[in-house]
């Protein structure tokens, strides 16, 4: 994008009007104004702009000019239309983006406004009026996105001092006063309109001494106290007022009285630290405060005052807690003074753990946090816990203490919204500095707003809003900013618009970023500053304004409105104002359900709307939401990457699922919602992952996604839990558990693969470890007596999508679980050698395309893998898996049969090897016909062992233990003569490989009458006359003469056995996108002509017309009938439809008697 074009234009004649040509059509990108006085172009000093006056509206129009296209047929018409854009001006250097889309230039810009001299430059690029020609353009990957870390001068959470930010802004007035007094002022005290009128303002302290006795009464400490102690005051001059208001105060005699008290300390909570102190030690709380005098405000006034660290240690008091304790017990409290009573404690209780967690590195961070939460809440509150954190000496000397060691973490969770764990002390301390230096703030800005300093108000309200922006600080001050007096100051500045400031823009900026917080869209305040948001306006465009008053109207209707909205069928896929929407209405209902009768008052709600329920609804929602996400992360073709609609699709997403999460245990879900709403939960929880690889690490839908990943997983947890039953009383983990099974194949359009793994991260989560699943009793899980025995199917076909290593970690946890009491793991271990049979067969077929051979004996090594996973020594399942062959007779039948086709075919893998060398080793338990086949496939391998003599040794044991009629002696021959040739050739032998080899040797001998067994074969009489040679020289002389017998006794096949080749089977698979069509072909039919043949009918086969008497009816005919015979009707298809007679229908008679036939 280039400068298109620089010029000061101003009206011409009598109407506020100015134009701007182009030769050639243009797109433009941006428009810069620049103040008068300015210098656009560093290499051009003589130009300098001359804009007046320095804020003005200006209303832009573009005439639309069609860019015609590369596939269009014919050159687009030019229409005479003007597309409007308002810019509102409001001094320096400021450049507007103009998004003017693909499809429309423009030759003409007309600017209208009250502005004298307009100094623009204009920037974008030349469009042609010839269609573009299609070029194939060299792919480049994107550049990767580095945050840029805020900076420390706004970053409260690294400065020692919190305030330093605070402070900075606030001497950017004239005489401004110090912050502490700013923070009573504003937040506490609140002088009345006339003060502000006073010349002395804001040093307007209250005179301690003026306290006469005649005026001694609360009432009138109240209006003393009203105004800010000096800074300056002395110790002598806090305790001599403190003792005169003890004099003063008596034991309040009823519930007034105690409020009169309560308000004395809560005003005083915020005032110098020295004057509660000093009140706490002349007044006696225990004495003055009863069960009998609290009530609902006057413990939310001791509740406010208690923010105050003193105040707090002096409630924290055996008797006074004992007194709350009281309140919340006795049966004459009504609900709200007992939940204030509650509140109380709470906050007395926090207040002690937050000090432990200041200096206490394993200290309770999440709770203490809780805390400050609830503390911003309220004004005065948050006011009081401030000034605490900044003039209370021993506060501020234990948080400078602590070293500043890292800024608030990045990519941190919402601290004000949802639970957290807070993981570490340092990010504990960075939170509470970063929430000190954000409450200062709010509270200069409050002031700037309130003495009408335009720039400085400016300065803080860009601050801010950069803080709206950085990930952990948003959501410190879109808290704050939900205060009373915090939002109607935003609605106050942004409606002050007659001329644009910096700060209206700004202050529009900050309500439309507060806005997208559904919980903040709750706040009523807030609610009525959107509302009265009125055009025209600096920031907030047309759209964006209907689609805030939406998101207000629903939350000022309340219940009604948003299951309205929830059940609202809207257009696909959903646009962000609608997903707003949406959100906006789960907080109103998650709200209301915490509410007492709150949630009778929602389904009530839902009935009135026709809907069956709570959940079903939500399910509904949640389904449309899933099917939308899916769409963003299609692999054909592919999507555009709109992340503003993704991260409020998981945001939506996470607030659905936390939300029937909380309903499930209480409202039953049925079958189908809850199958439905567990594979939404799937897709979502793969297109979770899915955008954090496609989306910017730091970027807002990546970090919704992964708060919206765990969620997934909290819910298929909670719907598979023991107390969950889905209708007509189904476990709940039955139906999940099946759900998932066979959702695994069906991706959709996403990946399969990336798709199965996610599905199979869910199944790990659900199935329970066996110690949390048995019964004090003993009793096995209801997992294994209700859930498992009744998707063997789904199961068996999960199991065959997983890669082996994942399939032997499910079977392993299924046999955990299992514990023996169905034998689920030898039933999938049956299973998975019937498989590995059928593709043997299948192979030994012969007749196959070689693509689809190579295929099946990749089938056949992932079987070999799954089968070694199971039984391998360093497996934890081995000692099961050989436990079970030798005990389950379908099982060896079933080992021994593949085995031998194995053989048979000639095939080898590595894995097969390792296999044999387990069972070679364990075979003493198995089946006498197991074990022959098994010591056949050791002399195979035997040439190719790790330690042939060990082989050779297992392999003597198992021949001497069998029976003969096991044995089949064509084939031990066979394989045994490949051996002895390799043991020939062998310069030295170790001893207990030539006893195994004699053991062998004297085993055959031993076989006798049988003499096949004694005539080798695959051995020449060189390498026979060697090999005994060899075992003459390796043994004891004790056994010569055996050998020497051994060597006479036996005798050789002197016909040429050569053994087939060898068949290897491949560890990896890797096709072409042709070799994957042809075989996907290879499976369709050829379409041929149906031959001629019976005309008899089966029940569901082609309907053949039946005979003419079957449909001549049997009602006397008349001439309003007709009955067709022959090929009556094919003559009359034939015919004119003149001469057709259209105004008679047939007769139904005939196809009512075939129906009743």
């Amino acid at each position: 994008m280039g400068l298109l074009h620089w010029c000061t234009v101003q009206p011409q004649g009598s109407d506020p009007l100015a134009a701007v040509r182009f030769s050639v059509p243009v797109r433009i990108s941006s428009i810069r104004i620049f103040p008068a006085g300015a210098r656009p172009f560093a290499n051009a000093p003589d130009i300098v702009a001359e804009t007046e006056p320095q804020a003005f509206y200006i209303d832009v129009f573009f005439n639309a000019h069609p860019i015609p296209q590369a596939d269009a047929k014919e050159k687009p018409r030019v229409p005479n239309a003007l597309v409007p854009t308002l810019i509102a001006y409001a001094g320096r250097q400021v450049e507007y983006a103009v998004d003017m889309g693909n499809e429309y230039a423009t030759r003409l810009m007309i600017l209208r406004g009250k502005f004298a001299k307009l100094s623009i430059a204009i920037y974008g690029e030349v469009v042609s009026d010839t269609p573009p020609q299609t070029e194939r353009r060299e792919t480049r990957p994107l550049p990767s996105i580095v945050p840029t870390p805020l900076s420390r001068a706004i970053d409260p959470s690294t400065s020692s001092d919190p305030t330093s930010l605070a402070k900075k802004l606030l001497a950017l007035m004239p005489d401004a006063p110090p912050l502490p007094l700013v923070i009573r002022l504003m937040f506490c005290l609140k002088p009345s309109n006339d003060d502000w009128e006073l010349p002395d303002f804001p040093y307007l302290h209250a005179d301690l001494e003026s306290l006469g006795d005649e005026e001694l009464s609360v009432e009138a400490i109240h209006d003393l106290l009203s105004r800010p102690v000096r800074d300056d005051v002395t110790e002598e001059e806090l305790s001599a007022f403190a003792a005169k208001v003890a004099e003063g105060i008596s034991s309040p005699k009823d519930s007034n009285g105690a409020y009169s008290i309560a308000r004395l300390f809560s005003i005083s909570a915020s005032q110098h630290p020295g004057l509660s102190r000093e009140l706490l030690r002349y007044l006696d709380m225990d004495s003055l405060f009863t069960p009998q005098n609290f009530d609902e405000e006057t413990l939310l006034c001791l509740t406010e005052a208690a923010s105050n660290v003193d105040i707090a240690r002096r409630m924290n008091t055996e008797a006074f807690l004992l007194t709350l304790q009281q309140v919340q017990e006795s049966h004459k409290t009504d609900a709200s003074t007992r939940k204030a009573a509650q509140r109380l404690a709470a906050r007395i209780a926090d207040w002690q753990c937050f000090e432990d967690s200041l200096t206490n590195t394993q200290g309770n961070f999440s709770r203490s946090w809780s805390m400050l939460r609830d503390i911003g809440t309220e004004e005065s509150s948050m006011a009081i816990w401030l000034e605490t954190m900044i003039t209370h000496d021993d506060v501020v000397a234990t948080l400078a203490e602590i070293p500043v060691q890292k800024s608030l973490p990045s990519h941190s969770p919402m601290y004000f919204r949802n639970k957290i764990i807070i993981a570490s002390h340092d990010a504990f301390v960075a939170l509470v500095r970063a929430l000190i230096g954000v409450a200062s703030v709010l509270a200069v800005w409050a002031w700037t707003d309130s003495v009408g300093n335009d720039a400085c108000r400016e300065q803080v309200s860009a601050v801010i809003h950069i803080w709206q922006g950085v990930d952990g600080y948003r959501e410190i001050i879109n808290h704050l900013l939900l205060l009373r007096q915090l939002s109607r100051r935003l609605n106050w500045i942004s409606s002050d618009n007659e001329i644009p400031r910096q700060s209206g823009i700004l202050a529009e900026k900050i309500i439309c970023e507060l806005a997208k917080d559904p919980q903040a869209v709750l706040n009523r305040d807030l609610v009525d500053t959107i509302l009265q948001l009125k055009p025209k306006l600096t920031f907030i465009t047309e759209n964006e304004l209907l689609s805030l008053r939406k998101i207000a109207l629903v939350s000022e209707d309340g219940l009604p409105a948003a299951v309205e909205e929830l059940i609202f069928s809207s257009d696909r896929p959903l646009s962000l104002r609608r997903l707003r929407t949406l959100r906006v209405s789960l907080a109103i209902v998650s709200r209301e359900l915490d509410l007492p009768q709150g949630e009778w008052k929602t389904l009530e709600s839902f009935w009135e709307e026709g809907s069956t329920g709570i959940v079903q609804c939500l399910v509904d929602v949640l389904v449309v939401i899933s099917d939308d996400l899916n769409k963003h992360f299609v692999l054909f073709p592919p999507p555009p990457m709109d992340q503003a609609v993704a991260e409020q699709l998981f945001l939506t997403a996470d607030e659905l699922l936390r939300l029937i999460t909380q309903l499930t245990p209480v409202y039953l879900l049925t079958t189908r919602a809850m199958r439905a709403s567990v594979v939404a939960a799937a897709d979502i929880f793969a297109c979770t992952n899915a955008a954090d690889l496609l989306f910017s690490q730091t970027g807002r839908a990546a970090l919704s996604a992964r708060g919206t990943h765990q969620a997934c997983i909290d819910f298929v947890h909670t719907l598979s839990a023991a107390d969950i039953v889905a209708e007509p009383g189904k476990p709940g983990a039955e139906v999940v558990f099946r759900a998932l099974l066979q959702h695994a194949g069906q991706c959709g359009e996403r990946d399969p693969v990336f798709h199965l793994s996610h599905v199979f991260t869910l199944i790990n989560h659900i199935l329970p470890e066996p110690k949390a699943t048995l019964y004090d009793e003993g009793e096995p899980s209801y997992w294994v007596t209700s859930v498992l025995p009744n998707v063997l199917d789904e199961l068996k076909a999960f199991l065959r999508l997983l890669d082996p290593d994942n399939k032997v970690h499910v079977v392993k946890r299924l046999i955990r679980l299992d514990d023996g009491f169905l034998g689920i793991g030898a039933w999938l271990l049956s299973e998975e050698l019937m498989n590995m049979t059928r593709t043997i067969e299948t192979l030994a077929a012969r007749s196959q395309k070689e693509n689809y051979k190579l295929l099946l004996q990749y089938r056949v090594t992932l079987s070999l893998q799954f089968i070694l996973g199971l039984v391998g020594p360093e497996s934890s399942s081995s000692k099961w898996a050989l436990d079970a062959i030798a005990s389950t007779s379908s099982l060896s039948a079933a080992l021994n049969e593949n085995l031998m086709a194995l053989l048979d075919g000639q095939y080898i893998s590595k894995y097969l090897d390792k296999l044999i060398e387990v069972l070679v080793t364990s075979a003493d338990s198995f089946e006498p016909d197991l074990k022959f086949t098994i010591s056949l496939a050791a002399l195979r391998i035997s040439g190719t062992a790790a330690q042939p003599h060990a082989l050779l040794g297992a392999i003597a044991k198992i021949l001497v233990g069998l029976a003969a009629n096991v044995i089949y002696p064509e084939s031990l021959r066979v394989e045994l003569g490949p051996v002895l040739s390799a043991l020939a050739v062998q310069h030295e032998m170790e001893a207990e490989t030539a006893q195994s080899a004699l053991s062998i040797f004297q085993w055959l001998l031993s076989q006798q009458p049988d003499t096949r067994l004694t005539v080798l074969c695959g051995v020449s009489p060189d390498s026979f006359s060697a090999l005994f040679s060899i075992l003459h020289v390796s043994l004891p002389a004790e056994n010569h003469d055996t050998i020497a017998t051994l060597e006479a006794t036996f005798t050789l096949d002197e016909n040429d056995h050569l053994p087939p080749s060898s068949i290897a089977l491949p560890e990896t698979l890797e096709l072409s996108v042709h070799d994957v069509d042809d075989l996907l072909r290879q499976e369709i039919p050829t379409p041929t002509t149906p031959s001629t043949g019976t005309k008899t009918p089966d029940i569901l086969g082609v309907i053949i017309s039946p005979p003419t008497a079957i449909l001549r009816s049997q009602v006397e005919t008349t001439g309003l009938t007709k009955t067709y015979m022959n090929n009556d009707f094919r003559e009359l298809r034939q015919m004119p439809s003149a001469r057709q007679n259209t105004s008679r229908l047939p007769s139904m008679h005939g196809m009512c008697l075939c129906s009743c036939v």
